[in-house]
């Protein structure tokens, strides 16, 4: 179990590391809040939502991430992330010109990807050192 964590992990954090990088270069329009709050409904499940509409050669797409980065899972950092995006404003959206469902409003943020992957090595050394006991 550890050995699929720890690769689950592993592979989860470079496709982060990938999609911030390239994020850098996507085109963008101009695309409007439509939802913007934390979701505290069951206490164990506290999470950010976030939706934003936009157009791309005429098609219309609904977003739902801020960036590549974390946010932390404090009730605070969730307000922190989701403060700038008030409903109905007005905002620029980056998006992947080969799947342009694939959104982000901010395509600077740092990506959290070093952290997941150390957590995923931790995980794939966790196993190795299972398996030679």
């Amino acid at each position: 179990m550890s050995v699929l964590a720890g690769a689950a992990l592993v592979g989860l954090s470079l496709w982060l590391r990938a999609r911030s990088k390239e994020c850098l270069s996507w085109p963008s329009v101009i695309g409007r809040i439509t939802e913007s709050r934390v979701d505290d409904e069951h206490i164990d499940m506290t999470k950010p939502v976030l939706r934003y509409h936009y157009d791309v050669g005429g098609r219309a797409y609904v977003g739902f991430r801020a960036s590549f980065s974390g946010y932390g899972v404090s009730r605070a950092a969730m307000d922190e992330l989701l403060r700038p995006y008030v409903p109905g404003k007005l905002v620029r959206v980056y998006y992947n010109p080969k799947r342009p469902a694939s959104a982000v409003l901010d395509n600077t943020g740092r990506s959290d990807w070093l952290y997941w992957f150390l957590f995923g090595i931790g995980f794939l050394l966790l196993a190795g050192y299972l398996g030679l006991r």
